[in-house]
């Protein structure tokens, strides 16, 4: 059953990072990632819609429990590997964009 919930989380991580690599463009990417309050936000509803797929069932309701840390987990890795903007500053990770990518 661990293997199952743990595999759930990995999914769970590789759909947020797909999604802001292909549907959010760089310069809201890095705002994103540098707003704590939308981060939340994302965590928060990535739980609750997980929680509401999976209700009735014990694997997927553990399964929805640990979409919550894996959406932080999720977002760290995005973080660390695109940077963040944060009160206008640009900081740069791994993947670093020219400011005219982000225009």
């Amino acid at each position: 059953m661990l293997d199952i919930v743990l595999g759930y989380a990995l999914l769970n991580i590789l759909f947020e990072l797909t999604v802001l690599v292909v549907f959010v463009p760089p310069r809201a990417r890095l705002r994103l990632l540098g707003s704590s309050r939308i981060s939340k936000t994302i965590h928060v509803g990535m739980f609750v819609f997980t929680l509401y797929v999976h209700w009735g069932s014990v694997l997927g309701t553990t399964g929805a429990f640990a979409a919550f840390p894996a959406s932080i987990l999720a977002l760290f890795l995005a973080k660390q590997v695109f940077g963040f903007i944060t009160d206008g500053v640009y900081h740069r990770r791994i993947i670093g964009y020219k400011l005219e990518e982000l225009k």
